[in-house]
């Protein structure tokens, strides 16, 4: 693959990626490498919250997921440990008020196979890239296979970005340290549509449907929780689970950890180069719209990248889909850091049960922190 040039080209085959490649192979011939050999499998929160889902359909191919197995997520049940949860509905958008419950193991698998059959997009697995290289004309990618001259480079490599800490842009990461422990388990009952949130003592369980007869469980807390697993991740985290979801089933796998999440960049996209998805900055899991945000920055790129200042342009995209999500964020990370913040949010959002969709919007970027009242902060804040 010595000197393959291209429009375009992407690091990372992931969902970000791979729909990053998809939108731009369309007016541009594009190279995407990743180091991994497909099928593999990630940790991850498996859900495509109603933006992405509208993705999909954008692409073509939405149908199609849902027809591989990919159950319907209609909205968040939160509540918790051993009190009535609270069922709110995602709400409605021209994007759609449902999502997805995606497997990533099937998932980046389908959308590889998009990659394979799309004339304009030249697919390398197994390639590390080890820099981008910035003197001439365009950047370049060095690779194990060779180097990789493109106009545009974007750089979908993942929340602790290889390329991004080699540009000197990282930022972070910052605290409050959260980490998160993610399995998958049988479930043979009827399927249950929600994402299922239950706060207990500075952890979070997050239990939500991605395939038939499979539910995702992560377990989300902060460091000094996380100490818990030392030397037996699998074991504890079975345990905790089933305190949180006594009904779990069988379990599929071995848990997986992941993080400590909060980075930043300090730019986005400069002199050819993008970052897009968690490369570009990732505050917390607790929102759950990692994949959407990630993929619409992907569509955001093909579309900046036909501009006369692709970089600024791209910039302007991306503060306008992530400044209303990171707010949401880094709310819901100060409620969920202290069980004390923790019980009067939810007691507030049970009792005021208008807050909830609109802290959804806000994670979604529907709107700002300004769809909440006074009395709405009140309930957040008080549990009154």
């Amino acid at each position: 693959m010595a000197s393959l040039d291209a429009e375009v080209a992407v690091v990372g085959a992931g969902p970000v990626g791979a729909v990053t490649a998809l939108f731009a192979a369309s007016g541009s011939r594009v190279v995407i490498v990743d180091q991994a050999h497909f099928p593999r499998d990630k940790p991850c929160g498996e859900g495509l919250l109603p933006p992405g889902r509208a993705i999909l359909a954008r692409l073509g191919i939405e149908g199609a997921v849902r027809d591989a197995g990919a159950p319907t997520l209609r909205g968040i049940a939160f509540g918790l440990l051993g009190r009535p949860q609270v069922s709110v509905h995602f709400p409605p958008h021209p994007d759609g008020a449902e999502g997805l419950g995606v497997r990533r193991l099937r998932f980046d698998a389908f959308l590889v196979e998009r990659l394979q059959q799309n004339p304009n997009v030249a697919f390398h697995p197994g390639v590390m890239v080890s820099k981008i290289r910035l003197d001439g004309d365009a950047p370049a990618l060095v690779t194990s296979d060779g180097e990789i001259r493109a106009r545009f480079i974007a750089v979908a490599d993942g929340l602790r970005s290889g390329l991004r800490h080699q540009l000197g842009w990282t930022i972070g990461p910052r605290g409050p340290h959260r980490y998160a422990v993610v399995g998958h388990w049988r479930d043979d009952r009827r399927l249950d549509p929600w994402v299922r949130i239950t706060a207990d003592q500075g952890m979070e369980a997050y239990d939500g449907p991605v395939g038939p007869h499979e539910r995702l469980i992560a377990l989300l807390c902060t460091h000094d929780r996380m100490k818990e697993f030392a030397g037996r991740l699998n074991q504890r985290y079975r345990e905790l689970v089933a305190g949180f979801r006594p009904e779990a089933g069988v379990p599929l796998d071995t848990a997986v950890a992941a993080g400590p999440f909060n980075y930043r960049a300090s730019t986005v996209a400069r002199g050819g180069i993008f970052l897009v998805g968690d490369a570009s900055g990732f505050v917390d899991p607790i929102s759950g719209e990692g994949l959407a945000t990630g993929m619409q920055q992907g569509l955001a790129f093909s579309q900046a990248i036909r501009q006369p200042d692709p970089e600024s342009s791209y910039r302007r995209r991306h503060r306008r889909l992530t400044a209303g999500p990171r707010r949401a964020t880094t709310l819901l990370v100060h409620l969920a850091t202290s069980p004390r913040r923790a019980d009067r949010a939810v007691r507030g959002m049970q009792r005021a049960p208008g807050v909830m969709p609109k802290l959804l919007g806000m994670t979604l970027g529907y709107w700002g922190a300004g769809r909440l009242t006074p009395r709405d902060w009140m309930a957040l804040l008080t549990g009154r």
